[in-house]
C-alpha cells in the first residue's frame, strides 16, 4: 500500500452496478477519443458502456466513444474478455445485459441455469463436477470458448482508458490507442503482458464493479506509468497499462495491491493471488475448476426431475 502511495496518484476510480446513469463527458465539440473522429465523421448513436455491461456496469457511460470503435472493440476484443470471464460471471452470477449468464459446456451435455437457486445438471459420465462427501466440496469443472489471451488484455486496458475523465490525461496513451485499434491480434507492445489475478472466496465480495486507475507520480520514474484493477464478483485483476511515457524502460513487474479482503481479513478463507501470461495470440481453450463448499446433499428420485423445465 505504501508504495502505491508514495509512486503513484488515483486518476479514476469508482464502483458501478446499477442506479442513476453517470456519464463521462466529452468536449463542446464531440470528438471519439480513440479514433479522433467528429460528429462530421461519424456517429455516436449508440450508448457505449465505459465498462462492459457484462460485469454488471449499467451505470458508467462514455460519451466520446464512437459508434464505429464501439462496434470494432466488441467484435474485436470484448469478445475475447467475454469468454474468459464467463466462468466468473457465472460463479458471481453477475448480472450483466440479459441478467446472470447461463452456462453450457462445449459438448452442450452439461448446463448451469440461474433462477432462484442456480441448477447444475450434467450427466454422470461427464465428470463436469465432483463430490467431495467428506469435505462437502463440490467441484465444477467450468469450461472456456477459444479466446485470444492477447485480446483478453487489450480489452481491460480499453476499459482503463475508457474511465479516465480527464482529457489531458489521455495523451500519454496515444500509441497505447492506436495498439488497441489495430485489428492485428499478434501485435503488441508489452512483453508478457501479465495480470495479477486474484479470487476471494466466500460469497460474492463484489457489488457491481470495482475500478481503479493508478498514473505514476510527475516526481518519480522507474516504476510502470499506469496500472488498471478491476473487480468483479469473487475475482481482483491487476495490469499495466503501457504508456509511451514508458519508452524503452517499460518493466513488467508490478506489486500486487492488495485487496481489501487480504487487509482486513475475510472470514471465508484467504484470498488466493495467481500471476497470468496473456501474451499469447493463437486461439487457447482451458478448463477452468471452481470448488463450492455445501451443508447437505438430498438424494431425489430421477424421475422426479423434469428436464424440459431445468
Amino acid at each position: 500500500m505504501e508504495y502505491f502511495v508514495y509512486n503513484y496518484d488515483l486518476i479514476a476510480a469508482g464502483v458501478y452496478s446499477s442506479g442513476p446513469e453517470k456519464t463521462i463527458k466529452t468536449e463542446p465539440v464531440k470528438k471519439c477519443r480513440f479514433c479522433k473522429k467528429s460528429e462530421s465523421e461519424t456517429t455516436f448513436n449508440d450508448k457505449a458502456h465505459a465498462i462492459p455491461e457484462c460485469f454488471g456496469n449499467h451505470q458508467l457511460v462514455l460519451a466520446d466513444e464512437c459508434d464505429s470503435c464501439n462496434k470494432f472493440f466488441s467484435q474485436n476484443l470484448e469478445v475475447h474478455l467475454d469468454k474468459y470471464t464467463r466462468p466468473f460471471r457465472v460463479m458471481g452470477q453477475i448480472q450483466g445485459k440479459r441478467g446472470v449468464p447461463n452456462y453450457q459446456s462445449n459438448n452442450q451435455k452439461s448446463k448451469i441455469k440461474h433462477g432462484e437457486i442456480p441448477t447444475f445438471v450434467s450427466p454422470a459420465t461427464e465428470n463436469f463436477f465432483t463430490i467431495d462427501k467428506e469435505n462437502k466440496i463440490v467441484t465444477v469443472n467450468y469450461h472456456r470458448e477459444p479466446y485470444i489471451p492477447l485480446g483478453v488484455y487489450k480489452a481491460l486496458v480499453k476499459i482503463a482508458l475508457s474511465t479516465i475523465e480527464d482529457k489531458n490525461e489521455l495523451t500519454a496513451f496515444n500509441e497505447t490507442i492506436a495498439w488497441l485499434m489495430c485489428p492485428d491480434q499478434t501485435k503488441s507492445v508489452i512483453k508478457p503482458a501479465l495480470v495479477i489475478e486474484t479470487f476471494i472466496p466466500g460469497p460474492r465480495p463484489t457489488c457491481g464493479v470495482a475500478v481503479s486507475l493508478f498514473r505514476r507520480k510527475p516526481s518519480c520514474s522507474g516504476e510502470p506509468y499506469a496500472i488498471f484493477m478491476i473487480a468483479f464478483g469473487n475475482i481482483a485483476m491487476q495490469l499495466i497499462v503501457p504508456s509511451i511515457v514508458d519508452g524503452t524502460t517499460l518493466t513488467t513487474k508490478c506489486i500486487a495491491f492488495p485487496t481489501p479482503f487480504e487487509v482486513c481479513g475475510w472470514p471465508f478463507g484467504q484470498p488466493r493471488t495467481h500471476i497470468k501470461d496473456l501474451s499469447g495470440t493463437e486461439k487457447r481453450k482451458e478448463d477452468y475448476p471452481v470448488e463450492y463448499s455445501f451443508d447437505e446433499i438430498e438424494a431425489v428420485p430421477p424421475d422426479s426431475i423434469d428436464p424440459d423445465h431445468i
